[in-house]
């Protein structure tokens, strides 16, 4: 090599590391403070670390962040300003008040919200710095305390009385409710089949058949209870009859989670919903369309025939439309940007580039969308598409600019329950009817092409913020669409709102979402078909419980395996199913949606099925932790294990013992005190002099549950007659 190639050669190489190797200018840490610092007022922490060999000063620069739910509060002479943009999108800017940050030199502010943060995953997310305008993002790294001090679990003040921080005793408690129906059968436990949902009726006769060696025949009876069967079971043949091809598909996925060896006799099923399905959500946060496949398997297991499909919303558009494509060339990405005319505003965790392969950017394919119907029809599951109008919209109405708004229209002020200011379309536009004529036209050629062609249509309905249109408008809107429907000989759907506007004789298909007793009786006493849906109950994106390391929302309450199971649905001839959502706010991942989904779905599966369940709860957790997660585990699947429950108990008049217990049979609990040694718990253990803080936390199929906390006051000062307040609150 000549001296000036190599000398050049070296420049570059030096210079291409250095771009390789550079340092972002600043980094944060974040930690919680507490709750209620003032009534309604939440505090937090952020350290500021110049990484740079020049002063951060009051200028030039702005950081950009996610924060879901929170509301800043600035006061004038603070150094930074807080300022949410749009949602949960924030900017954080210093002010005149801000001093020089020198090299190497690190800062905590104190920051001030309305509302409150409960758990370690309800913090501020992707960061990215402005230096000057019109700059070039740079991501900007944060790392994140741990809650360890008891002020950081203090729930905000209507919380905390509704539903106590699930420490050790009060988790104690709900296991024993867990428990309860084993404990008072003192070991003798009632045989129940290992299947869900339960079958209706089997009765047995002698012998036994293996399933693999036996004959299959199969018949259909249309006079048969729809997606019934009967099996005849003797030691050398099966004989299904069903109602439909889908009865004889549920019988086998009986004989599928039976075994291999089962009793010989006859099995009678049917459902008593026809409309048993989950909702998911890939707006918020995108994961790949082939994952899905894997929770499809899953429910035609166990008897699930619907995939309510949210493919469109304020923060994305997920479906391809031919003769649209802006609506996922900008709709379907999402990052920094200062007019959204190339993709939408960053929301939750994505960050600031719109092409970088996170949960905020991404979308289905035609050709995709038509294989998932092909999936999932061949085992029996309708694919119901939502198109939510004419809120949720702000995805749809960047892409399509002044086709479904203008200034006039923007100019209406209104706030959405998520935030948004700008969501709703201009629905007295033309083109608005038109736009909607085109999708709802291409996404029913669609499930033609596939051979499952559509006969219900989800057109959502919900949360349309009071100021953005007049009645008359909505009303007109919505008469618009449901002559469209009509035209495609498709049934409207939507969210209970929907029967504002859509009148009984429409056959409006409503979901009762609301945590309401009476509203769902009321659509149905009207004439709607109405599918429940509530929050409480089957929201699969709840956090599982009210603890700071659990993930999720809690608006409505909290919803774990036990939730979906453990109540009695309304019976009505108009009540014609029941539906989970699971919304993708919280989610960072597709085993986070496992994570979520199972095992509440378990719960789903049963009542669905049978609205008056024959198990018992603790029957049915037995099936849950000693049947079908094993199952999950072995199949790659990830999920949920409940914490393990601590409290004491007096040894005597001046000593204390800890005892643990938790809801599956098998796998272990590890405990500690003051964050010493882990160990096995057998047997309860003497509370050591001086203990302030007792862990524990569950290892069960390659699991780790979260860990439990129990605070001891006044060590070894034994109050006979002290004893955890019960709430009654739901877990």
């Amino acid at each position: 090599m000549k001296p000036r190639i190599r000398h050049l050669f070296f420049i570059f190489f030096a210079v291409s590391m250095m771009a390789c190797t550079s340092t972002p200018p600043m980094s944060l840490h974040w930690e919680m403070g507490q709750n209620d610092v003032t009534p309604g007022v939440c505090e937090w922490y952020l350290t500021i670390t110049n990484q740079s060999n020049a002063p951060i000063t009051n200028e030039g620069w702005i950081l950009y962040f996610n924060y879901m739910s929170l509301h800043p509060i600035f006061t004038e002479g603070e150094p930074l300003k807080q300022t949410e943009l749009q949602a949960s999108y924030h900017s954080l800017e210093p002010t005149p008040d801000f001093e020089p940050l020198m090299p190497n030199e690190s800062r905590t502010f104190q920051l001030r919200c309305r509302g409150s943060v409960i758990r370690q995953t309800s913090r501020p997310e992707g960061f990215f710095l402005i230096k000057e305008r019109g700059g070039k993002p740079i991501s900007i790294p944060c790392t994140y305390a741990s809650f360890t001090r008891q002020e950081q679990m203090k729930r905000g003040i209507v919380t905390w009385e509704k539903t106590p921080y699930a420490d050790g005793a009060y988790v104690y408690d709900y296991v024993e409710k867990i428990l309860g129906k084993r404990r008072e059968a003192k070991g003798e436990r009632r045989e129940i089949l290992p299947l869900l949902p339960q079958p209706k009726q089997a009765i047995y006769t002698e012998g036994v058949c293996e399933v693999a060696m036996a004959e299959i025949i199969t018949r259909t009876d249309a006079n048969m209870v729809a997606e019934g069967y009967t099996m005849i079971i003797t030691p050398t043949s099966i004989t299904i009859e069903a109602s439909d091809e889908a009865g004889v598909f549920y019988a086998r996925q009986t004989l599928r989670q039976w075994g291999e060896v089962i009793p010989c006799g006859t099995v009678t099923d049917y459902p008593d919903l026809h409309h048993r399905g989950i909702m998911l959500d890939v707006v918020r946060n995108y994961y790949p369309v082939d994952s899905i496949y894997r929770i499809l398997d899953i429910m035609a297991h166990h008897k699930l025939n619907v995939l309510h499909f949210h493919l469109s919303d304020d923060e994305a558009w997920r479906l391809e439309i031919p003769g649209l494509p802006q609506l996922t060339t900008i709709g379907s990405r999402r990052g920094y940007t200062t007019d959204e005319s190339d993709c939408l505003l960053p929301m939750y965790c994505g960050g600031w580039d719109p092409n970088a392969p996170t949960t905020a950017n991404g979308y289905i394919t035609r050709e995709k969308y038509i294989e998932l119907l092909r999936y999932a029809g061949e085992r029996h599951i309708r694919v119901i598409p939502e198109i939510d109008m004419p809120g949720h919209m702000r995805a749809a109405k960047k892409a399509m600019g002044h086709l479904l708004t203008d200034s006039a229209f923007d100019a209406r002020v209104y706030k959405s329950a998520q935030n948004y200011t700008d969501n709703v379309i201009d629905v007295t536009k033309p083109y608005a009817v038109r736009f909607i004529d085109h999708v709802v036209t291409e996404i029913v050629k669609m499930h033609n092409e596939a051979g499952y062609p559509l006969t219900i249509f989800n057109i959502g309905g919900d949360e349309v913020p009071k100021g953005a249109l007049t009645r008359e408008e909505h009303q007109a809107f919505i008469d618009a669409v449901l002559e469209i429907l009509n035209r495609h000989n498709l049934q409207p759907m939507g969210w209970e709102e929907i029967t504002h506007f859509c009148p009984a004789h429409s056959k409006a298909i409503c979901y009762s979402w609301l945590n309401s007793d009476t509203k769902p009786l009321e659509m149905a006493e009207e004439g709607y078909p109405v599918v429940l849906a509530n929050a409480n109950r089957l929201y699969f994106d709840f956090a599982y419980c009210n603890h700071h390391e659990e993930k999720g929302l809690n608006w409505g309450g909290y919803t774990d395996e036990y939730r979906s199971f453990d109540w009695e649905p309304l019976i009505h001839p108009n009540v014609i199913g029941m539906n989970a959502q699971l919304w993708g706010e919280v989610i960072r991942s597709f085993s986070q949606v496992e994570w979520q989904i199972y095992p509440k779905i378990y719960g789903l599966v049963e009542r669905a099925w049978n609205n008056r369940s024959a198990l018992n709860l603790s029957e049915y957790n037995h099936l849950i932790y000693e049947v079908f997660l094993p199952q999950l585990a072995t199949s790659g699947h990830n999920f949920h294990i409940q914490q393990p429950g601590v409290k004491t108990v007096a040894e005597d008049s001046l000593s204390l013992n800890v005892v643990m217990n938790k809801v599956m049979e098998g796998g272990e609990i590890l405990y500690n005190f003051d964050d010493g040694e882990w160990k096995v718990y057998s047997e309860p253990v003497a509370l050591p002099e001086g203990t302030e803080i007792v862990k524990a936390k569950v290892q069960y199929l390659d699991k780790e549950s979260n860990t439990t906390w129990l605070w001891i006051k006044d060590a070894h000062k034994v109050d006979a007659g002290a004893e955890e307040k019960n709430t009654g609150a739901t877990f």
